[in-house]
């Protein structure tokens, strides 16, 4: 009994967490957002930090026993292909899901480059039906790699049930934001500062906890650092935090502002402060 109202007062505190952040909450606005975001991902990510990022997950699904020659893999959010692409060059058989047509197109070009046998499904994991994808109990692993697909106890559910085998999850643990949007929300927005995308990987944490497993675990630092041209920075800055709402052209004017204004001969330096935890289980 104690169990059960653990949970469910666990999912529901998810709940309204997932309710009251400033996350879209509409399928066709998230994939607007991560199309126009995937003209200059891969391009503005860098190459070093990618890598290094790839290279610490395959060691980790490694050491937690998972083999990736011949095993059924399952990417939610894939995204460009970050983890798919060398998981099917390890010799895995990958499908790749995202709501991004736009990320599916870069990960599409891979594909062909390097003639790959990646199913690509391009969906949202929302509202994934998954007895008529076929993909309940169907795989060794499924991965949810800092991906927004997996919003809330149902989404997480959804997940574990298409695992025969392995669970891979990962998601920030704290995110201090870089100093420009701390400043546009206190001073062009007029909201508290205080934003520093806690807890993202807490709340599934805890559920598998509650729910009698325990996952190996892996918390990473970083300071990234990104210089791009000032307006570039300014559009992903009002997309990102503008999402689930709609700036008018006065905000959105001041906010180019800021970035121009900031900006050292037309760059602008991008830092934050960030901790993210990653987890393996077998269901």
């Amino acid at each position: 009994m104690q169990q059960r109202d653990n949970i469910k007062n666990l999912v529901d505190c998810w709940n309204k967490a997932s309710g009251s952040r400033q996350n879209i909450q509409d399928e066709g606005r998230m994939a607007e957002v991560w199309n126009k975001r995937s003209v200059s991902y891969a391009r503005n990510m860098e190459q070093d930090r990618r890598q290094k990022k790839t290279d610490q997950i395959l060691e980790f699904l490694d050491e937690c026993g998972f083999e990736p020659d011949g095993a059924k893999v399952l990417d939610i959010g894939c995204g460009p292909g970050t983890l798919s692409l060398p998981l099917s060059r390890m010799g895995a058989d990958v499908t790749s899901l995202d709501i991004s047509s736009g990320m599916l197109d870069r990960l599409k070009d891979s594909v062909k480059q390097e003639s790959l046998p990646i199913n690509i499904i391009e969906c949202s994991w929302w509202t994934a039906d998954i007895d008529e994808l076929g993909f309940r109990n169907e795989f060794d692993l499924v991965i949810a790699s800092m991906t927004p697909g997996i919003k809330d106890a149902e989404n997480f559910d959804r997940m574990m049930t298409c695992s025969k085998k392995f669970c891979y999850y990962s998601n920030f643990l704290r995110r201090e934001e870089d100093k420009a949007y701390r400043d546009i929300r206190s001073s062009i927005l007029g909201e508290s500062s205080e934003n520093n995308m806690n807890g993202g990987m807490n709340f599934p944490f805890m559920y598998l906890y509650l729910a009698g497993y325990r996952p190996s675990v892996k918390i990473n630092h970083a300071e990234w650092k990104e210089e791009a041209s000032w307006q570039e920075t300014a559009d992903r800055a009002i997309d990102f935090i503008g999402r689930g709402r709609d700036f008018d052209d006065e905000t959105k004017q001041k906010i180019m502002d800021y970035y121009q204004n900031a900006a050292t001969d037309g760059m602008y330096l991008s830092e934050s402060d960030v901790y993210t935890g990653m987890m393996v289980w077998e269901v």
